[in-house]
Formats: structure tokens, C-alpha cells, sequence
């Protein structure tokens, strides 16, 4: 169920009362011209209980009449009665202070939903900051406990972005972005809240350079096979912030493999199984490496550790290669019909047999 759904159901938690427009009229002192008749919310336990026992709605305060309207505005944005409800909260002088103290009560009750359902539907009373930087407080504090609350929250931000040299929302939004994956899109948020005059926090300045890390990481890594040179330009100096990532040595090895400098490669790749000695990638770049020094001994005992994990037809071939640079035929030949086992219709795995053939 997403959050739109939720909080309409919540609606059902209210009392309605059925109400004349006369009467409605006569107790907010207000007009009413859409309806002959409308339903008037109630949100407070103890006043339903009263009027389900029996009791004069005459005498309901107007307050607790606010209070469930105000409720409705934010549970339900299309509901049938939201622009006569707002009109009447208008017209009621001090109304604006006796929903924020509800709020405030929600609030320090820790009935966190509550209180940011009655936010919403105070936004259509008063758009402003304030009522903005507690919107999204409230819904940070619901998303921690359910990522259901992660779209309501972006929605929020979304309206919020509409009040001019507002930059509290872009940090929100970079906090989500981050937290969903999307590296690039924070950055660019976190960005536009300093743009916008956000406070420049240590903690702000050091949650926009890990995010500048993490970006160009991921630039660099995508350049790896294409554009090597320009990978190790941006991850050579990394190592200074990512020296303990055994992953950062592996992919500065596969460049360098590429490069054709395989001393080099085997370098950074024993740097990487010094940290963590748990990736088969690293093992499998140790024995290309060696094959292509033609070290081929050395070249088998790191690939058969990668095929040993993995059960790779690449890596079992890369082996069948390696043993016939050796002139062992019976352990190519062997591992021949393992990798036929695995995938007989690999095209490199047919060739190994037309060219194992004859020997």
C-alpha cells in the first residue's frame, strides 16, 4: 500500500457529522455556498465518544471541528468537502495557533503520522517555510522507519522547491538520491542547495566530496577498458581517500592489464589480495597477467583458484590455454572436457577442440 492509500484509510478513524449549512454557517460564523449540506470531521477520541453517547454537538467546540478538517486536508487531497473546509479554517480567528499546538502535541507524543498528516493539510492553509522544514523533518523521521514514506518525502520536496532561495529540500533530496543509489542526481542536489545559500556545514562539505568521490570512481571505472590512461589519471590519486578499497587496486590492475604493463597490473592486484583476498576478479587478472608474461606455472595456480570458485567456462579455457603454452596436452585435453560439460556450444571451447584434435 503506498502513503496516499494509507492515509485515506485512516480517515476512517473520524467521525463524520452530517450538518445543515445553516448550522455549519452559524457556528463558524462563515458562508457556505457549494453545499446545502455538509459532513463535518471530528478527530478527537474523546469528543467522538461524547457525541456517540449522545451529546449535543452544540456543544463541540469550533477547535475540534479544525482540527479534523485540517486532518482530512492532509489525508486526502481530493475529498469532496476540502474547499469548504478550508474557507471555514480561514474565517475562525487563532486557528492557525491551535492547529500548530495540535501539531506540537502529535509531535511530542511521537505520534509522528498524525503529525505530519496534519502538516499536509496545514500546507493548504499556510505555504511556508516553517511548515515546509517540518513537513520534511517528519517524513525524514517516517522514511527511517519505512521506505514506504521515500515518495511522500520527494513529493513534499517537490512543492517545497517552489518557494523561492529555499535550500533546505535540495539537502533532503541528495539524501534520497544517495541512499536510492543515484550518485550522480545527489551531487547535483547537494550542489544546488549550496547554490542556494544551504549552510555549509563541515558535515555538508563532507557529504558533497564523498559523493564527488563516489562519482568520479564511477566515471573512472567505466573508462577503464575503453579510455585506461584517463581512469588511472582519476584513480591513482583516490588512493588517497579509497587506499583501504581492495576493489580500487583491482580495477588500477585491470587498467594497467590493458595497457600491456603487467608488472605494473601485478602490483596493484597483490596491493588489492592484501586488503581482501576473497574476490575471484583479482585472481583471474592475476593469472592473465602471468599468462601474458608467459609465466604460465604461476598463471595456473591463480586460474585454477578463480575456475575452483566460480566454475567459469572463460576461466576454464583460459586454462586449456595455459596448459597447452606449458606442452601439457593430458591437463588441456582434461579440462577440454570439463569446459564441454559446462558449455559444449562456446564458440572458444569449440575452437580448443578443432585445435586439441590432432595432438
Amino acid at each position: 500500500m503506498n502513503t496516499k492509500a494509507h492515509f485515506k484509510n485512516k480517515l476512517s478513524n473520524l467521525l463524520f457529522l452530517q450538518m445543515k449549512k445553516e448550522r455549519a454557517e452559524a457556528i463558524f460564523n462563515s458562508k457556505i455556498k457549494e453545499n446545502d449540506e455538509i459532513y463535518m470531521p471530528i478527530a478527537t477520541e474523546d469528543i467522538i465518544g461524547k457525541v456517540k453517547d449522545g451529546k449535543d454537538i452544540d456543544s463541540i467546540p469550533v477547535a475540534f471541528f479544525i482540527e479534523g478538517m485540517i486532518y482530512v486536508l492532509g489525508a486526502d487531497e481530493d475529498f469532496k468537502f476540502n474547499n469548504v473546509y478550508k474557507r471555514l479554517i480561514n474565517d475562525v480567528p487563532r486557528a492557525s495557533e491551535f492547529i500548530k499546538g495540535r501539531i506540537a502535541e502529535h509531535v511530542k507524543s511521537k505520534k509522528y503520522e498524525d503529525a505530519y498528516i496534519m502538516l499536509k493539510g496545514f500546507l493548504q492553509i499556510e505555504k511556508s517555510k516553517e511548515i515546509f522544514d517540518k513537513l520534511i523533518m517528519i517524513s525524514e523521521n517516517l522514511r527511517a522507519s519505512n521506505e514506504m514514506y521515500a515518495e511522500e518525502e520527494l513529493e513534499i520536496i517537490g512543492k517545497a522547491k517552489c518557494l523561492e532561495g529555499y535550500a533546505l529540500p535540495y539537502l533532503y533530496e541528495s539524501m534520497i538520491k544517495r541512499d536510492k543509489g543515484d550518485y550522480y542526481g545527489a551531487l547535483f542536489s547537494i550542489n544546488n542547495y549550496i547554490s542556494k545559500g544551504g549552510e555549509e556545514t563541515p558535515e555538508i562539505l563532507e557529504f558533497r566530496n564523498s559523493l564527488d568521490i563516489i562519482n568520479n570512481y564511477d566515471k573512472a571505472k567505466e573508462l577503464v577498458y575503453e579510455e585506461p590512461e584517463k581512469a588511472l589519471e582519476i584513480l591513482i590519486p583516490m588512493l588517497n581517500q579509497l587506499g583501504d578499497n581492495a576493489e580500487i587496486y583491482y580495477h588500477i590492475g585491470v587498467a594497467y592489464r590493458i595497457l600491456e604493463n603487467h608488472e605494473k597490473a601485478i602490483y596493484y592486484l597483490e596491493s588489492s589480495m592484501e586488503i581482501d583476498s576473497s574476490y575471484p576478479e583479482v585472481f583471474n587478472e592475476m593469472g592473465i597477467n602471468y599468462a601474458c608474461l608467459e609465466d604460465f606455472g604461476t598463471a595456473v595456480v591463480y586460474l585454477r583458484k578463480v575456475f575452483e570458485a566460480t566454475k567459469s567456462v572463460e576461466v576454464c579455457t583460459n586454462l586449456i590455454m595455459c596448459y597447452v603454452n606449458m606442452g601439457d596436452y593430458k591437463q588441456a585435453k582434461l579440462h577440454l572436457e570439463i569446459a564441454k560439460k559446462i558449455d559444449k556450444e562456446d564458440e572458444v571451447v569449440k575452437q580448443l577442440e578443432a585445435m586439441l584434435k590432432d595432438l
